[in-house]
């Protein structure tokens, strides 16, 4: 059940979101939706260092604070100088649940599941997110909605497009005028480990597909600098191949914003795609908590196709973060699931 209101009109408000960028990108529409909702308000939030670009360029965000900046005492200082009314949890952990309680806010807003979240969440919602019915940006709206559904439902759900700014606009110019590459297919072939994905054998096969229908299409290869090896090992095993190594996560969404198609798993960058309307083509788990029901590009679904290689025969270890089922009939479907973007 909704309550019809908790606050009138709140002077400062928190929002924390402490994990991965995909899932940092996929409370953008929460966070706007909030800042609707109470205009006047100070509006603050809670990130990880890494992935503080996400959302540093939105001008409806006050301030931006990486919990891994300050030592405890000093972030806990920071937080009672807020003087937030409202703190909303979109994440909640063990540290959030504390930085919850030492904000000081009044109001404090997250999803109960943990025994201490029913003490330290005093307008808490149960949300069950486990059973991955609806899409993490929705879960996360409706812990919005839960701070007054009246001024909720007024509002309009955007999807306010990641801000990457003119340098790096620049430097991906730069980098894709350097090498005439245009109207190229981008593929991010990585993950960390996130979710299951295709070796880079299999990515391999799926851009010489891609080069045996269009000789001519070129193709951009993303990647940290961690990853470059494997992403030179891609390049030196194709043709009409570039590899664009990123420092930021800025950088590496102004090149997959020019690209016509982009490729790749369940991670940050395909959020990042599907956050400036890029038309996708995403390969992810028939797993329930990994699933596109639950982690797809909200906003971009009839922009994605999926590629879901275990959807008739679910495998039990997703502990390994590669599927061990990918035949030539996949590689053919992902093959022809980008031709298809790209002919419109």
């Amino acid at each position: 059940m909704f309550r019809s209101k908790i606050v009138e009109e709140p002077k400062s408000i928190i929002i924390s979101r402490t994990d991965k960028i995909g899932d940092l990108v996929l409370s953008v529409p929460a966070i706007s939706t909030v800042k609707k909702m109470y205009p006047n308000a100070k509006l603050y939030v809670l990130v990880r260092k890494y992935n503080m670009e996400v959302v540093k360029g939105y001008t409806f965000i006050d301030g931006v604070l990486a919990i891994d900046d300050y030592s405890k005492n000093e972030l806990y200082k920071k937080l009672k100088q807020i003087k937030a009314d409202i703190f909303i949890a979109l994440y909640s952990d063990n540290q959030v649940l504390k930085l919850a309680w030492k904000s000081g806010a009044k109001y404090r807003v997250g999803p109960l599941s943990k025994p201490l979240s029913f003490f330290i969440y005093n307008c808490g919602l149960k949300q069950k997110r486990s059973e991955s019915i609806k899409n993490e940006a929705e879960y996360n709206l409706d812990l919005v909605k839960h701070l007054d559904k009246e001024l909720f439902e007024k509002q309009k759900i955007t999807i306010d497009k990641l801000q990457y700014g003119r340098t790096n606009h620049n430097k991906a110019l730069k980098f894709l005028n350097e090498n005439a590459i245009y109207n190229y297919v981008l593929i991010h072939p990585f993950t960390g480990g996130s979710t299951k994905n295709f070796t880079v054998d299999e990515y391999i096969k799926v851009i010489k597909g891609l080069n045996n229908a269009n000789p001519s299409l070129q193709i951009v290869i993303t990647s940290s600098y961690d990853d470059m090896k494997m992403a030179e090992h891609v390049k030196s095993s194709c043709s009409n191949i570039f590899v664009f190594a990123s420092s930021s996560i800025l950088e590496l969404a102004a090149v997959i914003d020019k690209c016509k198609v982009y490729v790749g798993a369940s991670t940050g960058p395909s959020h990042i795609a599907g956050n400036l309307c890029k038309p996708s083509v995403c390969i992810y788990p028939n797993y329930r908590v990994l699933s596109p029901t639950r982690w797809g590009l909200y906003g971009n679904n009839d922009r994605t196709t999926y590629i879901i290689p275990d959807k008739n025969i679910p495998e039990k270890d997703y502990n390994d973060r590669t599927f061990d089922n990918i035949t030539d009939e996949i590689v053919n479907e992902t093959v022809k699931a980008v031709l298809d973007k790209l002919n419109g």
